[in-house]
């Protein structure tokens, strides 16, 4: 049932929204009648290019503390000292690079001349966004909108004033820049206050937000940072390209009459979307980013509910704009821009497109689905300016308008299409556990006692492990579902190591741990195989000593197995915890099970996304581990099952086991000799195009693709060995 607080904060939004919209509306309008239509072409054209480049400051970043800081509570603070440099580095880059572009390709000397003038305004968006993430995390709604209010009243202002005293454009275009310095600066107070912990995170109990805190070799660094930010960075770049690629074409291709005429049509339809995108962006984005863990089947509901009242509301909109534009738009803008009604009436049809696009596209804006907006988003952005490059020199601003309602209508069918494909649905706890298995089945996943025995064995490899193999086996014995055995492989460690195991087996019985001792140290992949060779039940998962999984791994990955028998290997992603955080996987969500997706033989040759952790598989296929070597060897067994058994391969979208550290590039391990790694993998692709499983171009292809994802890990983590 909805709170009273809810509807408070949903009424609070939406009168931002409303007046957000509504004052954003009277700036361009009062720019229109204030300049000519040529200035005013120009004007807008500047404007546009500023909003264009400003979403690559911080690049991703208000979205992704909404998810750093729903997982860690207080603890997200030690990602600010990162998350500092990350906004100077990008906004100097980005008010450079715009500059430049200014400077040396802009042709037009009035255009280039108001985008210097507002170079600030490339940060403003930046602060405006940061600011709107504190409030968000901390249910401030009011001065969420407050801030949101901020730049376009102040530049109702200073128009008002340009009027008075009779300023140019380019007095105009100064002070605009001036506003986006302030805003800039109060965004410094933001990140301040978030890097001291001055912020109340709405939601999270303070006893359970991880109040240890980070030391220094506990804080990551801004190429990690960038990692986790970069999907959220490319959907909003993609967004606020896709809003500005059509003013922007027309800009270069039409006059400036023209281009003026097309702007006051995309204003007076941008101001109807702020109405969407608050409500899914401001309020519920935090929430999905919490439901796609602890209640999927919330975030299919929302998404449907969603999509209908948009549609409604969407269409309303549409008809009041289309119905007011021939009286409102001459009142409003000024008699000059009459002739944009004929183009505001048929654009008309977009407001419900947008409405629908937002809620789909918003649902899918969380850490699993992101990849999949993106795609979405790409594909209508190359579309859209196709289409503008094609029909706006053949039919002027008539194309322009056929490629708008164009670009939405493909937006708003990909997003719904995307959605309905990926999204969990209400049933996806029968379809993880096979048709008619619901909760009351030995294998419903729910908070309860281990109570079952599923036929599954698990078996983990072990070498100098001492630290970190109990961990492990505890993470075994505390899955909803226990499997049959464990196997312990001694893979000939230190004496240290062999007690711990001994006592390990002592403690939870040897009839369910089994220790195996290696005669001669041969790696992981030997160990594997050798265990294998031991197994007593049909399904295998293994499991890295220095891993862990979540408690509902087995129930799960088996449930869904054992109702799919044809599927030979599924896996999962993994989460990275820092090993200071051990305690946080007692408090982990529950997860509603949802449909794997299957993954195509060219998917498998591109990447490994089987990591040994997340695997279970058939125990009788014949593709087994490479003991020849210690590095790729498990990628060996993935090609080898999928390219030369043919057999069929799934991926579960959440992550259900944890890492301690950097899958590449650590400071030590296996994982942390880059250089081996790339020649295990560069063998797997000879091994298998000699062995006639791959073609001679797939095998150069993915070999020199193989060699550039190793040249970004060696980037990305500064080792180069």
């Amino acid at each position: 049932m909805t709170s009273r607080r809810d509807v408070w904060s949903l009424a609070q939004l939406l009168l931002g929204a409303g007046g957000s919209a509504a004052v954003a509306f009277v700036v361009q309008a009062a720019l229109a009648r204030a300049m000519s239509a040529e200035v005013y072409g120009h004007f807008a054209a500047a404007l546009a290019t500023l909003s264009m480049i400003a979403p690559a400051v911080g690049f991703g970043l208000p979205v992704y503390w909404l998810k750093l800081y729903g997982s860690e509570g207080q603890r997200a603070k030690r990602w600010m000292p990162a998350s500092t440099r990350f906004i100077s580095i990008s906004g100097l880059v980005c008010l450079g690079v715009t500059a430049a572009w200014a400077l040396f390709a802009s042709r037009d000397a009035q255009t280039k001349s108001l985008i210097l003038c507002m170079l600030p305004v490339v940060l403003s968006q930046a602060a405006i966004e940061l600011n709107s993430a504190k409030y968000q995390l901390e249910g401030r709604y009011g001065l969420l909108t407050i801030w949101q209010l901020a730049q376009h009243v102040v530049r109702l202002v200073v128009i008002l004033y340009a009027q008075w005293l009779g300023w140019r454009a380019q007095t105009v275009a100064f002070a605009f820049g001036a506003i986006g310095l302030a805003l800039a600066v109060g965004a410094c107070w933001t990140l301040w206050s978030m890097r001291t912990g001055r912020i109340r995170l709405e939601g999270h109990d303070d006893a359970r937000d991880h109040t240890i805190a980070p030391s220094s070799t506990d804080r990551p660094g801004v190429l990690e940072l960038c990692a986790g930010a970069m999907p959220f960075g490319v959907a909003s770049v993609l967004y606020f390209a896709y809003a500005q690629s059509g003013l922007f074409v027309v800009a270069h291709l039409l006059t400036a009459h023209e281009a003026a005429e097309y702007s006051v049509a995309v204003a007076v339809l941008s101001a109807t979307y702020l109405i969407p995108t608050v409500v899914f962006q401001r309020l519920l984005l935090p929430r999905f980013h919490r439901w796609v863990t602890d209640s999927p089947e919330r975030l299919e509901r929302a998404w449907r509910k969603g999509n209908g009242w948009m549609l409604v509301a969407g269409t309303a909109i549409g008809v009041a704009v289309a119905t007011l534009a021939p009286f409102a738009i001459p009142l409003v803008f000024g008699q000059r821009y009459k002739n944009a009604v004929d183009l505001i009436v048929p654009m008309a049809v977009c407001i419900p497109l947008r409405f629908v696009a937002t809620s789909s596209s918003s649902a899918m804006t969380t850490s699993h689905l992101i990849g999949v907006r993106n795609g979405c988003s790409a594909a209508v952005l190359f579309c859209g300016v196709a289409a503008f490059g094609l029909l706006i020199p053949r039919f002027g601003l008539e194309g322009a308008v056929f490629a708008t309602v164009a670009g939405e209508a493909l937006w708003t069918v990909l997003s719904l299409a995307a959605a309905k494909r990926f999204l969990p649905r209400r049933d996806s706890t029968q379809i993880a556990f096979g048709t008619g298995v619901g909760h009351d089945s030995q294998f419903a996943v729910r908070e309860r006692a281990f109570t079952e025995f599923v036929p599954v064995t698990v078996i983990v490899p072990c070498y100098n492990c001492a630290t970190t193999i109990e961990r492990a086996v505890a993470s075994v014995a505390r899955q909803t579902c226990r499997p049959v055995e464990v196997i312990l492989v001694d893979d000939c460690s230190n004496e240290e190591t062999a007690i711990v195991l001994s006592g390990i087996q002592n403690t939870y019985g040897s009839e369910w741990v089994r220790v195996m001792r290696q005669a001669e140290n041969a790696g992981p992949g030997a160990a594997r195989n050798a265990a294998w060779g031991m197994a007593t039940q049909p399904y295998i998962a293994f499991l890295d000593s220095d891993d862990a999984w979540h408690p509902q791994k087995i129930a799960i990955q088996y449930g869904w197995m054992r109702f799919h028998p044809d599927v030979a290997i599924s896996g999962h992603p993994v989460e990275q915890l820092s090993e200071s955080n051990n305690h946080a996987m007692s408090m982990t969500r529950l997860i509603m099970p949802a449909q794997p997706r299957q993954v195509s033989r060219f998917h498998v040759l591109f990447s490994n996304r089987f990591t040994p952790s997340s695997v279970m598989v058939r125990g009788d296929v014949a593709a087994r581990f490479d003991e020849r070597k210690r590095h790729a060897e498990d990628y060996f067994m993935l090609l080898e099952l999928v390219l030369v058994e043919a057999g069929t391969a799934f991926l579960f979208p959440s992550p259900l086991s944890y890492v301690f550290k950097r899958q590449f590039g650590a400071s030590s391990g296996l994982s942390a000799q880059l250089w081996k790694i790339q020649k295990g993998e560069q063998h797997n692709y000879l091994h298998f195009w000699r062995a006639g499983a791959v073609s001679f171009p797939e095998w150069m292809s993915f070999s020199v693709m193989s060699f550039a994802k190793y040249l970004r890990r060696c980037t990305l983590s500064g080792r180069f060995a």
